[in-house]
């Protein structure tokens, strides 16, 4: 589970930095995904639309909880690592929880429902 969740977050994080939409959807609920779009919206406003590129150095991950709910399964896995956002820069650590959810009854896979960056 957190090999695949690794991979997704690296993924995920190239589809963000190119805003590319439709594989954003493919790994997020509806409502996250409403966030993200804002977020890119507001992003291309400030860059006027260069092409942001994030090299992730070093991931790992810890599964904080896995809880039941009424028709959704929902886990929480802290991110932690180094990434390099500039490559002029130096890499940065990094620290995010994600909250992930998956229907109970089984239909399809782990999709982001909530980021919380911790550091």
């Amino acid at each position: 589970f957190l090999s695949a969740c690794k991979t997704n977050f690296v993924t995920l994080q190239d589809a963000w930095d190119r805003s590319d939409i439709s594989s954003l959807r493919a790994m997020m609920t509806d409502d996250m995904l409403d966030q993200i779009k804002s977020q890119l919206a507001e992003r291309e406003s400030h860059t006027g639309g260069v092409v942001n590129n994030t090299d992730v150095l070093r991931i790992d991950a810890q599964l904080l909880g896995i809880e039941e709910l009424e028709d959704v399964y929902m886990a929480s896995v802290e991110f932690s690592g180094m990434i390099r956002e500039d490559a002029s820069a130096g890499p940065s650590p990094f620290r995010e929880v994600w909250n992930m959810t998956k229907k109970r009854n089984g239909a399809g896979g782990w999709l982001v429902a909530g980021v919380q960056a911790l550091q």
